[in-house]
């Protein structure tokens, strides 16, 4: 998926937020605005969002000699979605029907995203998505595909979130099951250290994508993952990221997402901040 110029000015407010954080030395603020802002301005702009995002963060880095400026935050929202996993799990357990509760509730946890525009309340989130109906569901569908599924590929997005997702791999009762995180630090997404931190490695094999890129970067993965990626029956990808980089690609992918954006939501003719469960289109045409 290529930028839209609409992505321009979300990419630059992801920057302010940042800058805007007691982690940002006053002196450093305006010099990394200037420079992220040359940066764009030369950009290539037949690149995807998430492509852009991995090169202007490693200028970030680079720049501020922090190799993780978001570790704090990831470490934060970990830890308080931690502290609340008994709640979550209660709930799911005495839900009518504990696959469709998970699920939604992985979903909402696709709201902690400090790359996003605009940012959502995550535990009203959580109360609206149990009742919610799902602008695309193709959920059943997902369920129909697990149900005969060897092996599944789930390609986790935001710390905190990750909490919500291990309580859905509960569920999902698939003999061989990957868990993809980024290859290295990038804004508040996953890595391997994060999914040590909540316990994923305890219910998924986890892998790197090899790339430090806010979302799956098909050409710069790595062999790993593509091999997984390839073999997998069946791919859950979370997050609007993961979607930009996997859109275009012929595979049984299923997005879950909350829509934060109304360029996605154009593509997918729904609304900023309704949910999803959509399956590739791309592998609908092949059957």
């Amino acid at each position: 998926m290529q930028l839209s110029l609409d992505c321009i000015p979300c990419s630059v407010n992801s920057i302010r937020r940042l800058l805007n954080t007691a982690m940002i030395p006053e002196k450093d603020k305006e010099p990394l605005m200037r420079k992220l802002l040359a940066f764009l301005a030369e950009a290539d702009y037949t690149l995807s969002p998430p492509v852009l995002g991995r090169e202007m963060h490693r200028m970030i880095r680079q720049q501020l000699n922090i190799p993780d400026p978001y570790r704090d935050i990831k470490e934060k929202y970990n830890r308080m979605m931690l502290d609340r996993f008994p709640e979550f799990e209660k709930k799911v357990e005495q839900a009518k029907d504990p696959f469709d509760s998970a699920m939604r509730l992985a979903i909402a946890g696709n709201v902690i995203d400090f790359g996003a525009r605009r940012q959502l309340d995550i535990m009203e989130t959580i109360n609206r998505v149990m009742y919610a109906q799902f602008a695309i569901d193709d959920s059943r569908q997902l369920r129909r595909d697990l149900r005969d599924a060897h092996t599944l590929l789930y390609i986790g997005d935001n710390c905190g979130e990750i909490v919500l997702d291990k309580l859905f791999l509960q569920y999902l009762h698939v003999p061989e099951l990957y868990f993809a995180v980024r290859g290295g630090p990038i804004i508040n997404d996953i890595t391997f250290e994060d999914a040590r931190m909540v316990g994923i490695d305890r219910v998924a094999k986890v892998i790197s994508t090899g790339d430090d890129s806010p979302g799956v970067v098909w050409e710069t993965s790595s062999e790993e993952f593509k091999q997984v990626f390839n073999k997998a029956d069946v791919i859950i990808s979370k997050g609007q990221g993961n979607l930009e980089g996997l859109i275009d690609i012929p595979q049984n992918i299923y997005f879950l997402l909350v829509v934060k954006c109304a360029l996605i939501g154009s593509r997918f003719g729904v609304k900023e901040g309704q949910f999803v469960v959509k399956r590739s289109s791309l592998h609908q045409s092949k059957n």
